[in-house]
């Protein structure tokens, strides 16, 4: 049976009204009282009702965290920064992952709502049908958007620099003499798909080069793909010397593919990932990638969730860190 408020009332010999006002370290409770109401309260077991001390000071202490795909530790590493800023503000969070489902996020969001969050911080899927924008226009709650964005919306995003990264990686592989680059896209769901691959783009036309849309394929972003496509594009004899990969994911499925067809990296193909996973410095061989401030990313978009859930009026503003490349043992 839970216990009760005036259970631990009963077994201090104070009133009900004390124990409460004990417990929530109201100031005009002196110490010594407060310290023993709440080691009896520990000691009997009690746990707070978080919903109705919701109610009565009209914040919840809560934040809703709409991640994109568990099977990706980018998203971990983000989370994890999200986690320290929400405990050193004292916030907890309600995590979920939505799996790239737009339906799947717009339930979420209902649910996050229902659980009276204070603020939500979403990886949303790249829709901008007006239902779905509207969804976030209408939400009574701040947000925040980690890493992507939504057409209309980028105010609330925290960004890296996706299009200027890529086109580093293009531009770097250029430079070396590479005509014939395979790129491994991402889903069109996601918004860093359509800007890396403008950074493609402007890759080729700052050389004074064309796209061949035949070296461009969608993939899903895991590994098993970026293996399937590399292995799809060495049977039908397309000619690459360098692969570029939309993540590290993919690009661990592409040294696996190329391992097997006898193909050394990078000394025959060089291979270039992107986000810098912690696994990438400790593959064979390491993994040249692009770095993003994962951990940053979700640390400031907290903290920006944070300034908004204080201030309801702060204007919102694009934050967007820069990338950088990190050259290892998969290119010369």
């Amino acid at each position: 049976m839970s216990v009760l408020l005036k259970d631990i009332a009963k077994a201090t010999g104070f009133s009900i009204n004390t124990v409460s006002r004990a417990m929530r370290s109201d100031p005009k409770i002196s110490e010594q009282t407060t310290l023993l109401i709440k080691k009896a309260a520990h000691e009997m077991g009690y746990i707070p009702n978080t919903v109705a001390a919701s109610m009565r000071s009209n914040s919840s202490k809560m934040v809703g965290i709409i991640s994109a795909d568990s099977a990706n530790p980018f998203f971990s590493e983000v989370v994890r920064g999200i986690e320290e800023a929400a405990t050193k503000a004292e916030y907890h969070i309600l995590l979920a992952s939505t799996e790239e489902s737009v339906k799947k996020e717009a339930d979420l969001i209902k649910m996050f709502l229902c659980r009276k969050v204070d603020g939500i911080i979403s990886m949303p899927v790249f829709d901008n049908s007006p239902s779905h924008l509207e969804l976030y226009r209408k939400l009574p709650v701040p947000f925040v958007f980690p890493g992507r964005r939504l057409e209309g919306l980028v105010d609330h995003s925290v960004l890296h620099s996706d299009r200027d990264g890529q086109r580093k990686v293009l531009e770097h592989l250029i430079s070396k003499g590479h005509t014939k680059i395979l790129y491994l896209a991402g889903p069109k769901k996601v918004s860093n798909t359509i800007d890396r691959l403008a950074g493609v783009a402007e890759a080729y036309a700052n050389n004074g080069m064309e796209v061949n849309p035949e070296y461009i394929l969608e993939a899903s972003g895991h590994i098993e793909d970026g293996y399937s496509l590399t292995n799809q594009a060495l049977n039908r004899g397309l000619g690459f010397t360098a692969v570029a990969c939309f993540n590290d994911m993919l690009a661990m499925g592409v040294l696996k593919s190329l391992g097997e067809n006898n193909l050394k990296v990078p000394e025959d193909i060089e291979v270039f990932g992107y986000d810098n996973l912690y696994m990438s410095q400790f593959m064979q061989p390491s993994l040249s990638t692009v770095d993003v401030p994962k951990y940053r990313l979700g640390y400031v978009a907290m903290e920006t969730l944070l300034s908004h859930i204080q201030d309801p009026n702060l204007e919102y503003a694009t934050t967007d860190f820069p990338t950088r490349l990190v050259y290892r043992e998969t290119t010369r």
